[in-house]
């Protein structure tokens, strides 16, 4: 009988790890089909959505058209408001696994394998056109080793990102920066490092309370800053990536929180258009 459960809960873990993989693959698949970039009249914008597994949409459900996690949910919500008049692409650039030491510019990583990821999305035409782009990245942090990251590691990582990201493309764009989701450390990781995690959020929130690049504060994920996402639904099996439930409520709590900023730019390029 014991032979049989240890079987049975065998297979079960086989299948979701085969279930895991294959929604990774159909993310890179919807990023391969995503939709190109609108050149055609004026009245177009594009928001980025940049970092690891909560930007790129593990654990929410994908579709071609539509793209993953909060890329296909934002986009359904902004559909929804009746104040957003023009064209927003929203493109995804997230990356499985990363962390911020992945996002660097060469120029600034320690590394001797220099990482590409930020250097080619800063290359990519649709990050170029942005004019919003949400940062959701160092949940990685707390599990690298050889070298590990610590959390000043963390904010000095997302200081030079956000720098470098400013410094290129549409320059007046706006940069959002999310803190840490926490939901499911306490399974994962030792207390030490959970305390570093709460370190790492306190720490973005000084950053970014201190205003001085101009970085905006984005969702606040983690569950000591927002009781909100303590719900278990929010997430997918593991406890840890957001569910397609969740990625809902991220949407809905994106919306009020940039509705200002694409009214603004909506209403700048029409004055614009005008000559006003």
């Amino acid at each position: 009988m014991e032979a049989i459960k240890t079987c049975t809960s065998l297979v079960k873990v086989f299948f979701q790890v085969c279930y895991f993989y294959l929604k990774l693959g159909f993310i890179h698949l919807a990023r391969w089909y995503e939709p190109a970039l609108r050149k055609k009249g004026n009245y177009n914008h594009a928001i980025v959505i940049l970092g690891d597994d909560h930007a790129m949409g593990v654990g929410g459900y994908s579709t071609i058209p539509g793209g993953s996690g909060i890329t296909q949910k934002l986009g359904k919500e902004l559909a929804k408001e009746a104040s957003i008049r023009q064209n927003w692409q929203i493109y995804n650039r997230g990356e499985y696994k990363t962390s911020t030491e992945d996002w660097l510019l060469p120029a600034d990583s320690k590394r001797k394998d220099k990482p590409t990821l930020l250097t080619k999305v800063l290359q990519d035409p649709k990050y170029i056109k942005a004019e919003i782009v949400i940062v959701m990245l160092g949940s990685q942090d707390v599990l690298q080793r050889n070298p590990s990251l610590t959390p000043e590691d963390t904010l000095r990582n997302l200081e030079n990102i956000c720098q470098a990201l400013r410094k290129t493309g549409n320059q007046e764009k706006s940069i959002y920066l999310c803190s840490l989701p926490t939901a499911g450390d306490d399974t994962v990781i030792s207390e030490e490092q959970q305390a570093d995690n709460l370190t790492r959020n306190r720490l973005i929130q000084e950053y970014i309370a201190a205003n001085e690049e101009g970085v905006i504060q984005g969702l606040q994920l983690d569950l000591a800053s927002n009781f909100e996402y303590k719900r278990r639904n929010l997430y997918w099996q593991d406890g840890r990536h957001f569910s397609d439930i969740g990625y809902g409520k991220m949407a809905k709590d994106w919306v009020p929180l940039i509705r200002p900023d694409m009214i603004k730019r909506e209403f700048s390029l029409f004055r614009s258009d005008l000559g006003l």
